[in-house]
């Protein structure tokens, strides 16, 4: 069993600092809702974000839904051997169950981590696809309790996808940490959290490319482990 963290995600609620701006009003006004409901997303609140904090690691909702996406779909989720969290800049963290149907229209997936937010669950009664709830990064790893901890970055050691997959499945509770933000790094807090920091591509990748090559390897290497204890 693989387990994916995408950290630092830029997945959040409307700071408070921007529910008033005339930018962040019109989009709620579109969308029948207050403003500290909206997802804040650069698409549409470019020109509020100007004022946060580390404002170019956030806003960036799409990261997470099309990881999500490329995922869920793979056949190692689908044959159970995959577990998703999401960890958030905010420090919230999402627990996805492998069934989980992410919607691929954009505007709804935003509408369901809006509700995920608010309630807490989704669905909201019944046994939930998806919780969320305040945790740090440290906590979520407490709570894995890999065997090994990798973090994806590019200031990790040089390594061949295929040779991490195959070191990954000669774990017990192999753990990867890809980056859920648009650019920069991970900070110095999430990269002490990694038994080792690797680069499987000299140059940045988008997310769910980072994850969909770890997730093919894996799998991969899975079935090469299978054929050789037969």
């Amino acid at each position: 069993m693989l387990t994916i963290i995408l950290a630092e995600s830029s997945l959040e609620l409307m700071p408070e600092e921007l529910v008033d701006h005339p930018v962040v009003r019109r989009d709620a006004t579109r969308r029948r809702k207050r403003p500290e409901q909206l997802l804040l997303d650069r698409s549409y609140h470019h020109a509020a974000m100007n004022r946060l904090i580390n404002s170019e690691k956030r806003g960036r909702p799409d990261i997470t839904h099309i990881t999500l996406l490329t995922s869920l779909g793979s056949p190692l989720n689908l044959m159970g051997a995959l577990r998703l969290y999401i960890h958030t800049l905010r420090d919230w963290v999402i627990d996805i169950s492998p069934k989980a149907r992410i919607p691929r229209n954009s505007e709804r997936f935003k509408g369901l981590m809006e509700q995920l937010f608010e309630v807490g669950r989704v669905p909201p009664e019944g046994n939930p696809l998806l919780r969320a709830q305040k945790m740090t990064l440290r906590e979520l790893k407490r709570h894995i309790n890999p065997t090994y901890t990798v973090g994806l970055t590019v200031k990790g050691r040089d390594r061949r996808t295929a040779e991490l997959a195959s070191s990954l499945v000669r774990q017990k509770i192999p753990a990867v940490i890809i980056g859920g933000f648009p650019r920069g790094h991970f900070t110095e807090a999430t990269e002490q959290l990694a038994d080792e920091l690797v680069s499987i591509y000299p140059r940045g990748l988008e997310a769910w490319a980072v994850a969909s090559e770890l997730i093919s390897a894996y799998g991969t290497a899975v079935q090469g482990a299978g054929e050789s204890a037969s």
